[in-house]
């Protein structure tokens, strides 16, 4: 599994990843087309219902400063399963206590703290068994779970919500998990590259430390972090747009959502074969052009429901184009580090989502037309971090000279 040299392209590590990556991706959105179902079932504002998200993507982001470095000193396969066991834990909260709503505030953080280990060793599994350009195409693959999930999860949770009771939701996450656990427990191997080491806090904030003043980690980060940001805040501010103002049941609303999952996948097909013409500025340069488009395309238009999920499919065709990319320049120089480097990113991405994205969707992207505002903001962020990264190895480039 680890002979990584080998031209012929392996599958079994990139299912096992994507079966891991899954479990955190559905926590995160498989829940949304409850959400208004939810707020007036407990008698909850919609501002406060968002607390539902905003914990689940602290407790997701910060366990991940733990769970990375803990497997790159223990290995992959005790972090999964000590992650999905807390995850576990979590979802059996919601579902007894689900007339609660600080329980399920508590339950959803708790489901957060375990799901991070998802997000850390998919990655890191990747990393683990594949180099160079099959490690791109892994995560061109990858990016279809990490990307689509969180968009096809809330057509299943929208038909469960709406046929049988909110509540079913958690009770499909819970018979997910276990599935998912049984399954890891007697066919997910040990892929840790070399032999395991003890688990050092202090070297683990040094770690942390040096990787925060890296300008490589923190430039190929931030395209994956303004991006997932962009996402996160759509499919928050989706189910009140089209459920309260537009009149979608949440199962016509999951149904809708079918339609931007093909453009993620459409996204990470066009990478796979773009990918062989164009350098990597070009294609990123590409994906901040069909973002900047979906914003213009929400401002210029009359609200609607072929309006909005056009303009996030636009948005969803990007992110399976930059994605792949993104991660990639982040983990090829770290194949010591892989866990520790995925952790600190996912960490900072999920809770810049978590606490933005709340704050975002309070206060400011509440229509169609602020939406088209707040999707051009993130196409030139990214154009900015694009610009700035080229710059530097630019300077690089002429030091070596």
């Amino acid at each position: 599994m680890n002979k990584k040299n080998h031209k012929h392209f392996k599958k079994t590590p990139m299912l096992l990843a994507m079966m891991i990556i899954a479990t955190g991706q559905v926590g995160v959105s498989i829940y949304l087309p409850a959400l208004p179902m939810i707020s007036e079932s407990l008698f909850v504002s919609q501002a406060d219902i968002q607390m539902l998200v905003t914990l689940f993507l602290m407790g997701f982001g910060l366990s991940q400063l733990f769970y990375g470095p803990l497997s790159d000193a223990i290995g992959r396969r005790p972090v999964f399963l000590l992650g999905q066991g807390i995850y576990l834990v979590g979802t059996i909260i919601c579902i007894s206590l689900s007339d609660s709503f600080a329980a399920l505030e508590f339950g959803r953080l708790l489901q957060g703290l375990g799901a991070g280990s998802a997000s850390v060793l998919g990655r890191s599994v990747l990393r683990d068994s594949y180099d160079g350009s099959q490690l791109t195409k892994a995560l061109s693959y990858i990016s279809v779970t990490a990307s689509v999930m969180p968009i096809i999860a809330p057509v299943f949770g929208g038909l469960i919500a709406f046929h049988i009771g909110w509540q079913a939701v958690f009770l499909f996450v819970l018979l997910y998990l276990v599935g998912i656990f049984v399954l890891g427990w007697y066919i997910l191997p040990e892929t840790l590259p070399y032999a395991k080491r003890p688990f050092k806090f202090k070297s683990v904030v040094t770690t942390y430390g040096r990787l925060l003043t890296n300008s490589q980690v923190l430039g190929s980060a931030s395209y994956n972090w303004v991006s997932y940001l962009g996402s996160l805040v759509t499919l928050s501010v989706f189910p009140f747009l089209m459920q309260h103002q537009l009149g979608l049941t949440s199962a016509e609303y999951g149904s809708v959502m079918i339609i931007p999952s093909a453009g993620l996948m459409f996204g990470s097909i066009a990478l796979n074969v773009l990918n062989r013409r164009l350098s990597t500025p070009q294609l990123l340069l590409l994906a901040i052009g069909l973002t900047v488009f979906a914003g213009i395309w929400l401002l210029v238009t009359s609200t609607s429901i072929f309006n909005l999920v056009w303009a996030f499919t636009g948005l969803t065709i990007a992110q399976g184009i930059s994605f792949p990319l993104s991660i990639s320049l982040l983990l090829a120089p770290h194949k010591a580090q892989a866990g520790s480097v995925s952790a600190l990113s996912g960490s900072i991405q999920m809770c810049i989502a978590g606490v933005f994205g709340g704050f975002l969707v309070e206060h400011w992207v509440t229509s169609q037309l602020s939406l088209g505002g707040f999707y051009i903001a993130v196409g030139i962020s990214m154009l900015c971090v694009l610009l700035m990264n080229q710059l530097r190895a630019n300077s690089k480039a002429a030091l070596v000279r």
